[in-house]
């Protein structure tokens, strides 16, 4: 074979494994793409960048509006209860709080937001939000009740046990709970950003300890773990949760949905914050597989009991 036709035959052969190559390529999921976007690490790698949507804005323009120019939303008290119950004047009313010293004031525009103004004969006025569920409720609320003056806030809510190390009827204090997506993304800097755990405020929640030690209320103080759904959580995840080797005291007790959120937005907002929640329900193990137990009992009890506890931790001026 002359050196020419060897070369001809090589030459070809490598046009053909090229146009082979290229059609791979070009059938493959994402062609012509140097990179695809991966949306958790946009999450975290925009940390530092300015945020956009201001609460102040919104607050500023509510103000505009017929029913609140006659200052409805001035000079508001600046601590707060987000209470995640349907009937908190009727909570209120179970803590002796009468219906003539509640206003109940709308604050929300595409959402069901609603403050009650509690200004009792005697001790200090306060504030309860009806709690939105999940990071974009709770995020909401307290950007707004921070725009409208709140320096201190306490969220309420209900939890599911993770196993057995948390007992039914007693209080849960949250020290912080493991982050969901949401708090990610709203972390402020790259150090935030790098951070597993949002902490609540250890003053205000030292606070709530110690007024409960002092009733003789049953209740502990947990690490959470911050789920953005009730429905369709993991089997998986929950197993993992239960047998995972976490170092000590850094085990979550429980799960729910906007504790992790909650604190991150404290911390842009400056507002000193802390949560208390009562166990629901419970994942139990089960074979190769994770069972859900109900409490049997009410809850209503418990929440008007946090409920308590946390307009006195608040009303307390340290």
């Amino acid at each position: 074979m002359s050196l020419s036709l060897a070369l001809g035959l090589a030459w070809g052969l490598a046009r053909r494994l090229q146009a082979v190559i290229c059609l791979i390529v070009l059938l493959s999921p994402g062609a012509g793409r140097a990179d695809q976007f991966k949306v958790l690490d946009a999450y975290t790698g925009f940390a530092g960048t300015p945020a956009v949507n201001s609460a102040s804005d919104y607050i500023a323009w509510l103000r505009q509006q017929p029913a609140f120019r006659d200052g409805k939303l001035d000079h508001l008290p600046d601590h707060a209860v987000i209470l995640h119950n349907t009937n908190v004047r009727g909570m209120l009313n179970g803590l002796g709080y009468g219906d003539a010293v509640i206003e109940e004031v709308p604050i929300g525009y595409t959402d069901p937001n609603v403050l009650f103004v509690v200004r009792p004969a005697r001790g200090q006025p306060f504030l309860v939000n009806r709690g939105l569920p999940g990071a974009g409720g709770i995020s909401t609320q307290l950007a707004e009740l921070a725009a409208l003056g709140v320096k201190q806030a306490i969220h309420i809510g209900t939890a599911g046990l993770l196993g057995s190390r948390i007992p039914y009827s007693s209080l849960i204090i949250a020290t912080g709970a493991y982050k969901d997506g949401a708090a990610f993304l709203l972390a402020s800097t790259p150090a935030e950003a790098a951070e597993q755990i949002a902490f609540a405020d250890a003053g205000l929640t030292d606070r709530l300890d110690r007024d409960m030690t002092a009733a003789g209320i049953a209740h502990v103080r947990a690490l959470g773990f911050t789920s953005p759904v009730y429905y369709f959580q993991k089997t998986g995840l929950l197993k993992t949760l239960l047998t995972f080797p976490f170092d000590a005291g850094q085990a979550p007790g429980f799960v729910e949905m906007e504790e992790a959120s909650f604190f991150a937005s404290a911390r842009l907002v400056d507002v000193k914050a802390a949560s208390i929640v009562v166990g629901s329900d419970r994942a139990v193990p089960t074979g190769d597989t994770i069972r859900q137990e109900f409490f049997d009992g009410s809850l209503d009890p418990l929440l008007s009991q946090a409920l308590r506890q946390a307009i006195v931790a608040l009303s307390t001026r340290e």
